[in-house]
Order: C-alpha cells, then structure tokens, then sequence
C-alpha cells in the first residue's frame, strides 16, 4: 500500500478538483536512477492555484508512489514553452518554497518566444541560486530527452508513455475504496477480537452453548466480509490489468499497490483464524467442563439414592418363593444402577479428557468429582455384590462342601491300586463314608434351594454325589468280597494310575487372582479289581473310556487355567508396564501409543477366557454334553477374537522388528516376570491355543461312547474346525497385495485354493500354452485371480493381485476334454476363457459346485422366483464351506452355466457390449510364471545346532512340530523371528519361532542376556 493513503491523511475525494485541472500530473515515468518523476503540464491556468491547494494537491502527488520510490527523491518537469517567464518563477518558488519531499533536479522548457527567451535567459542568471534544487533550463523537448528517457515521458513532451488522466483518476478512486473495505475489515475484526478477550464465560451449560452459538454466527459474518473484500480486490485488480495494460499499470503501481493489500488481507484472515480456532476451542472447553459439573451433580445425587436404597435391602427370605422373588428384585435393581454407573464411568473419562487437554483445567476442581464418582460406583457394586452373595451364601457353602467330600473320594479311588492292601482300602473308603453322614440323602440339603437361577448346579452336585458314592459303594463290596475269599484267576486290565487333582490355589501362579469354580470336575474311574469278568466285562469298557474321557476334560480345564494366566502375565508384566512411570525411560521411540500394534486384541481375548470361557469350563466339566456346548455357543466370539489377532500378526511382527535395537524394555519385562521365553514366544499361544482345541475335542469325541454325547461333541469338533478354517482363510485374505478395491465388499470368501490357470482373450488375442499357477479366492461376488510370491524371508504366503471377475459376469464349463480335473470360467461370447486345474478331481468338484450355488442364487434373484442367497441374511463370519470330499463323480458330457441379466429379460444381446467395467488385471505387465511355485527348498546354510526350550504346535503345513529339548540343525534364518529348522531325530524340516530356540551349547542363554541387558539399564 502507497505511503500517504496508508496513513490516511488525504484521499483522492479531498483533491478532486485539483486533479481536474491537471495544474501537475504523475504519469508512472521514472529517471534512470528510478526517482518518480512529477509534471506541471504548460495549461496557463498555474496562477489560479492558491499556497494551500498548491500543497494538498503536492502532499497527494507525492503519496502516490512507493516509499521506497519516494525515498530516492522526485525529479520536476515544469514545461512552460507556451507561457510568459513570470509563469516560470512563480512556479519555482511555490517548490521552493514547499515541497513534501526531497527534489533532485527541476527541468524548465522555458517560453519558445523571442522576448520571454531573452528574459528567461537574464532571469535564469540572476535567480539561479535562489533556489534549494538543482533547475536545468531547457531550449526543447529534445534536450530533455539527454536526461530522461523517452518511454519515461508522456506524447506532450515527446515521449511514448500512454497516459490518460481521467483513466488514472478512476484507477486511484477504485483503489483507494479498496484500500478504505481492508481498513473497515481489519477495524472490525480488531473490535470483535478484544471483545472476545475481554468477555468472561459463564457458570452454566445453557449460558456457555448460547455464547458459543451466538459468537460463531459473528465469526461467519466476518469471515464473509473478509471473503467479500478479497473478491472485490481480484475483480479490482483484474480490471486495473484489462484497462490499463500491464506496462502502465506497473509503472503506476497500482498492480503492486492492490497485491499488496490482498496479501495483507490474507495475512489478517489467517490470524483472524488462528485466534478463532483457540477461543473457540477455549470455549468448547469450558462447555464440557460446565457438561462435567452438571452430569456430576446429576449423577452424585442419584448414586446416593441407589446405595441408600440397597442399604434397605435387608430381608434374607424365609421361603424358598420369597428367597426367589428377592433375588429376582435385586437383579432387576442392579441392571438400573449398572446403567448410571456405565454413565458415571463415561463422566469420569471425560473428566481425565479434560485433565489431560491442551487447555488448563482446574485440577482441584475435576480430580475430586471423579475420585468421588469412582467411589460411589465402588460403594454400590460391592454393596450390589455382597446383597447377592447375602441370598445365595448358604447354598453356595453347601455346594462347595459337597464338591470337596466328591473331590476326595475321586482322588482316594484313584490313588488306590495293586499295592494298596485291602484292608486298609476297606477302612479308608468307610471312614470316607462316616465322615459324610449327610451326604447320604443329598436331595434332602438342596430340597429348599432349588431355583431357577440354582437348578442347573444343583442338579449337577446331585448327580456327582450320586457317581462318586455309586462308585465307593461298589469299591467296598469289592474289597469286602476280597477279605472274604480269594479272588478267582481273571485276566484283568489295569488303567494307568490317575494322577490325584490338585487344588485350584495350587494350579493357578502366584499373584494371579481367579474366582474359585462353583463345581468340581467329575472324574471317571478305572475298573475295580477283582470284579468278575462275566457279568461287569462291559462295564470294564466302558470305566476305561469314562478314566481317559476324565483325563482329557481335566487336561482341558488345567491347560484353560494355565492359558488365561500366562495371557495375564503379558497383559500385566508387558503391555500395562508401557505406562509405568518407572519403565517410561527404557520404552522404545517406536513402541510408544504402538501397544495395540504390538499386543493386538489380545486383552479381550485374555478377558474372554478368564470372565467367560473358563468359568463355563468349570461349571459344566462334570457333563461332557455341556461342555461341547460351551464351544458350539461361543463360536463366534472365538472367530471373532482370532481372526483379528491373527490378521495382526504381521504388524505385530514387523513392530517388534523395528524395536530389536532396542531390547531393554522387553528384556527388563521378562526378567521381572521370570519368563524363560521371550515375548515373541508368548504371543504365539493364543494360536497354538485355537489349534489344541480340536485336538481335544477329537480326544473327547474318541472317547465317548453315548450317542447323544457324540452328537453334540461332533458339533463342536465341526464349529472349531470351522473357526480355525474362517481364521486360516482371513490370514491368506490379508496376504492379498496390489488389489485396489474393497475386499470387504465382494461379500463372503468361499473358498481359497491354489491351482494351474490356462488364459485366452479374444480382445487381446492371447492364447497362454504353458500354464499359470494361481492362487484363487472365490467371493460371493467376484473371483480373484492372485500369484504366489515367493517370501525373501519365512514362508508367510503373499499373493499378488492378477485378474479380477464379478460373478455376475462369468459362465461356467463344469468339464473339459482332456482331464478331469479341469473346468473353465468364461466370460460373455467367450471373449476371455479360464482354464482351471485342480489338484484333484475333489477339489475340482468342490469348487464347480460352489461356483453353480452363486450363479444359481443370482439367476433366481434375476428371476424373481427367490431371493438372492447373498442378499437373504446378513454376513456370517462363521460359514463352513464345501469340504473338499468330493460328493458324486464328475460327469461325462460337457455342462456349462452361465447368468445374465440381458439374457433373462431378452434373447436379444449383444456379446460385444461387455465393458472392462466388470473386470480388472493387475497393473504389473509380466504374467510369466515360470518363477510360480507354492513350496520352498532353500539349501542349508552354515549354522550351529540349538535345542527346544518349549513345545510347540505347527500351525501351518510350512511349520514344524517341536517338543521341549528337541535338537534341531539351522537351515535358515528368516525375518520378524523365523527360522527354517530340521529336526535331528526326524529329519523334517519347516519353519519354526527363533523364540522357542537357543544354542545347544548354552542352555541359559537367552536368560542370562535378559539379565545382562537389565544390568546394563
């Protein structure tokens, strides 16, 4: 902005006039030295101009150009040819006598006539040192050219600059209204600021939203004056540069003049901004902070009547109805008061929100309302808990006194064997009996118990009393039968001894805190020696399968217990030592906020188990039908939990790669927790935990030989076999690479296989003689073509995209001459042909009959005549699919199925309209895949021999099965902890965890760096 309109003092309104009368002119020409050269036009009219119109109209002249070019000084140029010498003098004195600035040089083209040249020229002798500037008298317009260049000049004094004065006059006004919007925009955004910082918020939640509400609209209406002024001046600067030309309007700065305005225009909208965002953002603060008070006061007075009401609650129950109607109010009581306490926590949360805000919060005013919140909600819950336990501590007293009469008696039993003399058996059965006198009519202890909430556990405490005494009764007859006479000579088999149980405190780790099972696991016993053959051979039989069926559900629930404490140990000894204060130093830059990378999902796994699945485990251990029920019940909580810590895996991986440098944190967690292993190894077992499952169940299903029992453990068998599927298919789903749709929206993955691919495309005329290996995964609504990239590292699969076709767009030849193996997938008119091979002709069969369900359902769904299979339930995560045993033969003749939708409503289509809309490739142009293969065989490398520290399962075909103290050979080692291992004993060879491995040479190596590195921090 030019330096005199800047500050304010005169504006083009106040010289208008003056600049009418052109008495002197600035046309934008500048000397060689680059000083603004100021005109006085030869009009005649000089001697009407009064001292004080004279010094307005110089004061504005001089404010035109830029202080910088004004600080160079001016240079005059009085042309006076046309006039008398008087005209010349007086002109220099009025800018001798004031001019607001500094004047280099004055050039005078005095008067053309004879007499007034000869005066001039008398004149110019004797007044030459009058003045405070330097005055050259000119003959001519050509002398003056010897000092200023003729594009400087305008055509009145010879020169070629285009000037028009009332162009310039209407640039100035168009300029300076502009100039006068930013002042009015900057004064109003000024006022609106220090009123902002001036106001105080208010005490209340309604106050704070109408301030805030009210103070937007305000910030709206500025920000659209401060847009509208920056439009006008694009449209202003525009024209300036339409009108004028952009040489002039350089040289009259009016281009620099308007950019520099709408650059200080812009820098004003950005601080206005900026100071917006943080009173805002000050504002929003305040409201929650005033949200936080009241829902304080709400939620204090409400919680205080809860636990004023639960206080109340004194009556026990007489009556087994009243008991039941007491326990069915406090229930119903305590689904209320769990609803405020979920509120309560979300006020505390937000609470620690604004604590730990980039706004200064009043710490003593927040802190102690949500210590206070949290209080109360624990008041409340204990008391909700022991009103519970209060109406169910008899019956809970008497079920545990019933399971550990039934424990011993199983554990006595058990412990009992050939060695054992009989006499000393007989007393100790009897003295088991004698204890337990009450025990012998168990229905009469639970007779007023019984509720709906207590009928399932009763009944299984009843029907464990009932075994264990059924099986001491016949013990004792045995016995007895021995001390009466010798046994006669039979051929007996004698189980293997059941190792006697332990008891919970003993099986769970120190500081670990489990909620002690209402039950006890009921335990089968082997045959009793010295029974007859004849009568009780079947029940020999099956005593034997009841012990193992024993073994496998008491394997079942100890390796539960041991899985959810070492879950605990990591979530306690890893991941919530990542904010202790104390080990903050030693966390990695790469690991800190990275805690759900590295740990995934698995605190709800480990909450999962320890809250929900064991407690179901060990209630219904007794029942081998219920615990097959167990898993058919929470299935989708197990698909849902590990398929996304299995999808994690890999960052996890590549996480703790990037923290290797690093290993203080890690190798400080371990030593604390007294772990041989390292972390890598223990965020392995929820894997090898969803593996074991099946086997147990396979063990359980052998074992069992009641119709009814087989049934539900096939079940479950089925349902797991189904999650270790739909978890196996989610991790090759997210090894896809290069593919840049939406994998989620292609609907359910069917199947996934591997197979060799014969391409040919009309379009393209491609015809592929040697075949492609391909990895396909077949959706509800497409079919992904992919290549199996070979890994640099371990044999995690990776497949890169290739081809990509909609359902909806292919057909399907079940059989092709040559093998029956193969069946094609094509498109409209055969413009692209796929040939498919499988590895056998059940895989073959698998895949065309799941292919016809999906073209089946959509040429229903385009019929109308059902609805769509894909559009008829929701999306089911657990879904079996086709096994690959083949169902039927592979037919003779050449079938092919295809849907279209033209085709249904008209037989009049045209092939050629098929787009590349319903197919895509792969941008990579090479499609060789001489390089394909699906299985690795790397060559040996140097390397020593190392020894299992623990057992592990293979999860993978690729990976080996070891168990601890196994020697193995090193054959390669892989990234993110991999090695590819050979079993000495075995000679199979695979990938394995480096975790699980240490130098056969150095037993407690990895020990014994956990404890070095720790010594080091």
């Amino acid at each position: 902005m030019t330096g005199e309109i800047e500050n304010g003092d005169l504006a083009i309104r106040d010289v208008a006039d003056l600049l009418q009368s052109q008495y002197a002119i600035i046309a934008g020409g500048k000397t060689r030295e680059g000083c603004p050269i100021i005109t006085f036009p030869d009009n005649g009219n000089f001697h009407n101009l009064s001292d004080l119109d004279y010094q307005r109209l110089m004061l504005y002249l001089t404010s035109v150009p830029t202080l910088q070019e004004a600080d160079l000084g001016f240079h005059l140029i009085i042309d006076r040819r046309n006039d008398k010498w008087n005209s010349v003098k007086t002109v220099l004195l009025k800018i001798s006598g004031f001019f607001p600035g500094l004047v280099h040089v004055a050039y005078v083209l005095r008067p053309a006539g004879f007499l007034q040249k000869a005066i001039s020229e008398v004149s110019n002798k004797l007044f030459r040192e009058d003045f405070k500037f330097r005055v050259i008298f000119l003959a001519n317009v050509a002398e003056l050219h010897e000092f200023i260049d003729k594009d400087q000049l305008t055509e009145q004094l010879g020169g070629t600059l285009p000037y028009c004065h009332h162009t310039w006059i209407q640039n100035r006004i168009s300029l300076e209204k502009f100039s006068s919007m930013t002042q009015d925009v900057s004064l109003a955004l000024d006022s609106f600021t220090r009123r902002l910082a001036e106001i105080e918020f208010p005490n209340n939640t309604i106050a704070t939203t109408s301030l805030l509400s009210q103070q937007q609209v305000e910030y709206n209406e500025l920000k659209e004056e401060i847009l509208s002024a920056a439009r006008h001046g694009e449209a202003l600067l525009d024209s300036v540069r339409q009108l004028t030309g952009k040489g002039t309007a350089d040289r009259l700065g009016n281009v620099a003049a308007i950019e520099r305005l709408l650059v200080q225009l812009e820098e004003t909208e950005r601080t206005f901004d900026l100071f917006w965002t943080h009173h805002s953002s000050r504002l929003r603060h305040c409201l929650a902070l005033r949200q936080f008070e009241a829902d304080f006061r709400e939620l204090q007075a409400i919680l205080d009547q809860h636990i004023k009401t639960i206080e109340e609650m004194t009556e026990v129950g007489e009556t087994q109805a009243r008991v039941e109607q007491l326990l069915c109010d406090t229930s119903a009581f305590q689904r209320i008061c769990r609803g405020d306490i979920e509120r309560a926590e979300e006020v505390i949360s937000a609470g620690q929100q604004l604590l730990s805000g980039r706004h200064q919060c009043p710490t003593d005013v927040v802190e102690p309302k949500c210590v206070e919140l949290q209080r109360i909600c624990t008041i409340l819950s204990q008391r909700l808990e022991r009103r519970l336990h209060m109406l169910t501590k008899e019956l809970m007293e008497r079920i545990d006194k019933a399971n550990a009469w039934c424990t011993r008696g199983i554990e006595l039993l058990a412990s009992q064997n050939n060695t054992t003399p009989p006499d000393q058996a007989l007393q100790e059965l009897q003295e088991l009996i004698e204890a337990a006198e009450e025990f012998h009519h168990p229905r009469c202890i639970f007779q007023d118990s019984v509720m709906p909430e207590t009928k399932a556990l009763i009944t299984q405490v009843l029907q464990r009393i009932e075994d264990v005494s059924l099986m001491c009764d016949k013990r004792i007859m045995t016995l007895k039968q021995q001390l009466i006479k010798p046994a006669r000579p039979v051929q007996t088999v004698t189980p293997e001894p059941v190792k006697p149980l332990q008891s919970l405190p003993q099986i769970v780790k120190p500081g670990r805190i489990l909620k002690k099972a209402n039950t006890m696991p009921k335990m089968e016993m082997s045959p009793i020696e010295g029974e007859s053959s004849s009568p009780e051979s079947e029940s020999k039989d099956a005593e034997a399968l009841r012990l193992k069926r024993g073994h496998v559900l008491a394997e079942l629930v100890e390796t539960e217990r041991i899985y959810v404490a070492e879950l605990g140990s990591i979530i306690k000894g890893y991941k919530m030592e990542l904010t202790n204060e104390g080990m903050v130093h030693l966390v990695p830059a790469a690991l800190v906020g990275k805690a759900d990378i590295l740990f995934g999902n698995l605190e709800d796994i480990y909450i999962f188990h320890g809250e929900t699945f064991l407690r179901d485990l060990e209630n219904c251990i007794s029942n081998t039908e219920l615990v097959a029920l167990c898993f058919v019940q929470r299935r989708e909580v197990f698909f849902r939990l590990y398929s996304y810590y299995c999808q994690n895996i890999p960052k996890s991986e590549r996480l703790r790669e990037k923290i290797q440098t690093e290993p203080q944190f890690l190798a400080a967690c371990q030593q604390r927790l007294g772990h041989k292993l390292p972390l890598a190894a223990y965020l392995l077992k929820p894997v090898q935990r969803i593996t074991k499952y099946q086997l147990l169940l396979k063990d359980l299903l052998k074992y069992s030989d009641e119709p009814s029992c087989c049934t539900e453990l096939q079940e479950a068998l089925d349902c797991m076999l189904v999650v270790l599927k739909c978890v196996n298919d989610s991790m090759h789903q997210t090894a896809i690479t290069g593919f840049g749709g939406d994998l989620n929206a292609q609907g359910e993955l069917l199947l996934q296989g591997s197979f060799s691919v014969w391409s040919s495309s009309k379009r393209e005329r491609l015809l592929r003689l040697k075949p492609s290996q391909r990895h396909i995964f077949l959706y509800e609504k497409a079919l992904i073509f992919c290549k199996h990239s070979k890994p640099q590292a371990h044999n995690k699969a990776t497949y890169h995209f290739k081809r990509y076709l909609k359902m909806s767009q292919i057909g399907l030849t079940e059989s092709v001459k040559g093998d029956a193996r193969r069946f094609e997938i094509w498109l409209q008119g055969r413009a692209e042909v796929h040939t498919i091979q499988a590895l056998t002709v059940d895989i073959k069969q698998s895949w065309v009959r799941q292919i016809k369900g999906v073209l089946m359902s959509q040429l229903a769904e385009l019929k109308g005549k059902q609805n769509s299979a894909l559009g008829k339930t929701n999306h089911k995560p657990l879904r079996q699919t086709i096994s690959w045993e083949a169902q039927g033969s592979v037919s003779g003749s050449l079938r092919t199925l295809s849907v279209d939708g033209s085709s249904v409503i008209s037989h009049i289509t045209d092939v050629s309209q098929s787009t590349e809309d319903d197919v895509a490739w792969s941008s990579e142009n090479s499609n060789t895949d001489d390089e394909d293969a699906f299985s690795e065989n790397p060559g040996p490398a140097p390397a020593g021999r190392y020894v299992a520290l623990a057992d592990y399962c293979a999860v993978g075909q690729s990976e080996v099965t070891m168990r601890e103290g196994d020697n193995l050979e090193l054959l390669k080692v892989g990234c993110a902890g991999w090695w590819f291992v050979k079993l000495i004993s075995t000679g199979i060879e695979g990938w394995a965890p480096a975790a699980y491995l240490e130098p056969l040479n150095r037993k407690t190596s990895r020990s014994s760096q956990s404890v070095n590195s720790q010594e080091t921090i």
